[in-house]
């Protein structure tokens, strides 16, 4: 889908988001006589050598940016229309709803005429749209600003490509993620079998199933019609495997030990030939993720993430923090609410949690701030604010 407002990824300028997402806090930190440390009486708050917003994500609100100021300078009569988060952060999709942008839900997408007319503006997320949502979006005439990832395109065409060549597709990911979804979507419409495996422990049941040559209803019974749409493992006797785009990295090359290792003890000196992988983790969750760890191995009392809680890239962010030091993710500074209360993502629920007791009484306190690829530096400036005055 073309750009109706087309730029390349450097047809934008930094001032044309870093306004309304612009950190003065952030900005001190980074550029300080110690970059990215802020020394306190109590300790010290320490950013990584990169985080925040990727190239990406800027071009991607960079585009709805001017969507929006187009609207309100033209008085436009139709509606801006969001399809879905343009990116998985509260604060940025509440900012653009400020802006009079209306985001529709996953169920109301797919009922795109009954809430898309000829006058208004579509703006598409980072993370792309079903093939359908796009043909009917041109079918109804509106004008449509595309703001998908590039990574995420190259995932596309990588792995549709791999599905006409006649490979069955691996998609390591979570099954109901926006970017997951637009991808089993495409690999649907181009003929192809795709079976989305969301943890390693996932990955090495399909390997041992797939050396044990089991059943269609074994292969059934193990993976559900979300997650394939494939009716037996014989669809992927030869296999193309992608990633999400922003899954940790360490895990995509385990992924392919063991498939390389199931298929090699299937087929033997033939695996090789029938096996195909791409790297399609994203260069700046890469960058994120190797940052996070530097600065955790340089040593933490604490470490807090922040971001979305719908976000892939922060919550593993979180889960390799975790393996450091005590590891907190949150949305905002206002998670933060006493020297004792701390709102806090719960893995298990998946939903926001109350933690007592979070922060370590040892002075000094080295803390630690990581911030995945949709965070915005306000936040980001606002949550080092409120943890420094715990270090005053």
């Amino acid at each position: 889908m073309p750009d109706d407002m087309d730029i390349s990824p450097q047809g934008f300028s930094e001032g044309e988001i870093m306004g309304v997402f612009h950190s003065d806090v952030v900005d001190r930190v980074r550029g300080g006589s110690e970059p990215n440390v802020w020394r306190l009486p109590g300790g010290a708050l320490v950013l990584p050598r990169v985080f925040g917003f990727c190239r990406g994500v800027k071009r991607a609100l960079a585009l709805a940016e001017r969507a929006a100021d187009e609207h309100a300078r033209l008085a436009r009569t139709g509606l801006l229309i969001l399809l879905g988060e343009i990116i998985h952060n509260p604060w940025v999709n509440a900012h653009f709803q400020r802006r009079g942008v209306r985001i529709l839900t996953r169920s109301e997408r797919q009922k795109v005429e009954e809430h898309v007319t000829r006058d208004d503006v579509a703006i598409v997320p980072a993370f792309g749209v079903p093939l359908p949502i796009e043909r009917r979006l041109r079918d109804i005439g509106c004008r449509i600003v595309d703001c998908t990832c590039g990574d995420v395109r190259r995932l596309w065409t990588w792995s549709e490509q791999a599905a006409r060549d006649g490979y069955g597709v691996i998609v390591f990911g979570r099954s109901e993620h926006d970017e997951t979804v637009v991808t089993k979507s495409r690999l649907a419409e181009a003929g192809g079998t795709y079976l989305v495996l969301e943890t390693l422990r996932q990955v090495e049941q399909f390997g041992g199933m797939f050396q044990a040559e089991a059943n269609d209803a074994d292969f059934r019974a193990s993976f559900s019609p979300a997650a394939t749409n494939a009716a037996s493992l014989k669809a992927f006797e030869t296999l193309a495997q992608v990633s999400q785009t922003t899954m940790l990295y360490n895990h995509t090359r385990r992924v392919r030990e063991i498939l390389t290792s199931a298929f090699e003890t299937r087929f033997g000196s033939a695996a090789a030939d029938r096996l195909r992988f791409q790297p399609t983790v994203c260069r700046a969750t890469q960058d994120r993720q190797d940052a996070a760890v530097e600065l955790c191995r340089s040593g933490c009392g604490l470490v807090i993430v922040v971001g979305g809680f719908g976000s892939s890239n922060t919550r593993h962010l979180h889960e390799l923090a975790r393996q450091y030091a005590p590891a907190y993710l949150i949305e905002n500074a206002d998670a933060i609410r006493s020297v004792d209360e701390l709102l806090a993502y719960d893995r298990d629920g998946e939903t926001a949690r109350t933690v007592h007791s979070w922060l370590p009484k040892e002075r000094p306190l080295r803390v630690g701030l990581l911030a995945g690829a949709s965070s915005p530096e306000i936040v980001i400036g606002r949550v080092l604010e409120r943890l420094a005055e715990f270090l005053r």
